[in-house]
């Protein structure tokens, strides 16, 4: 009988990938022969990843301190599963805007600084001040740990994620020359992303949150959609906030707007 979170991190382990084993061969061939436009929307989307890939993985370690605070032991090894996860697609971004997209740099930190120019101020504030502010918070409240999940497993994977997934896939699709390599790796990626926004889930209906919490993150969501800019069109931040309320309810959350 498996109790707890243990489902999830027995499922971490069937997942696993090596990212240096994909063939990203074609793909180098096929950059410099994408159109000026096609570029910039791809590189801006993977600038994006590469940040907030780095800064989750980053942040983890104190949401495993938090739950092995509460004595939450399968709680605590499904955040260091997902923390693997997370730096597996930092470094995987990080390899395609390296060997792929030639972005310049010794060091991923300082492609990493390049790539800040490709995206918004509001990006990088969620996942490089925000997010690391309630990680900080963890340290000491650990019952804080619901807030600190709403915010990084149901907002930034469920919503702020997913939605530039699905768009950095279609516009992939769309390309005048495919990059085969990189859209297998995001599909990986995306079926990481899948568990962990299930776990955030689990996590969310177990703390048992009402109907002010479940409205803030409603919220939450709403407005951290809108830090791609117009990397992502607004019909995709329609889809990705039905999928966060639909999500939410499927917790058992009840809204005011449901009463």
């Amino acid at each position: 009988m498996i109790s707890g979170y243990d489902h999830f991190v027995q499922l971490a382990e069937s997942l696993q990938w090596d990212e240096t084993t994909l063939d990203l061969s074609a793909d180098r061939e096929a950059w410099p022969k994408l159109g000026e436009t096609e570029r910039d929307q791809v590189l801006g989307l993977l600038a994006g990843f590469v940040i907030a890939e780095t800064a989750v993985a980053g942040n983890l370690g104190n949401y495993q301190v938090a739950a092995a605070g509460r004595d939450e032991k399968s709680m605590e090894e499904a955040f260091r599963s997902q923390a693997r996860d997370e730096a597996r697609h930092a470094r995987f971004f990080d390899l395609v805007t390296a060997e792929v997209a030639g972005i310049p740099g010794a060091t991923a930190a300082q492609r990493r600084d390049h790539l800040r120019t490709f995206v918004a101020d509001d990006l990088v504030d969620l996942f490089e001040g925000r997010l690391p502010a309630t990680a900080e918070r963890l340290v000491e409240d650990h019952g804080g740990l619901t807030d600190a999940v709403g915010l990084y497993h149901m907002v930034i994977e469920g919503v702020v994620l997913l939605a530039g997934q699905h768009a950095m896939l279609e516009a992939l699709e769309g390309l005048s020359h495919k990059l085969p390599g990189v859209h297998k790796g995001m599909e990986l990626v995306l079926r990481d992303e899948r568990w962990h926004i299930g776990f955030g889930s689990r996590v969310i209906q177990n703390a048992d949150i009402g109907a002010d919490k479940a409205n803030e993150l409603l919220e939450w969501g709403e407005s951290a959609t809108k830090s791609w800019g117009n990397l992502i069109t607004v019909e995709a931040i329609e889809i990705a906030m039905r999928q966060h309320r639909r999500r939410l309810k499927a917790t058992g959350i009840k809204f005011w707007s449901d009463a």
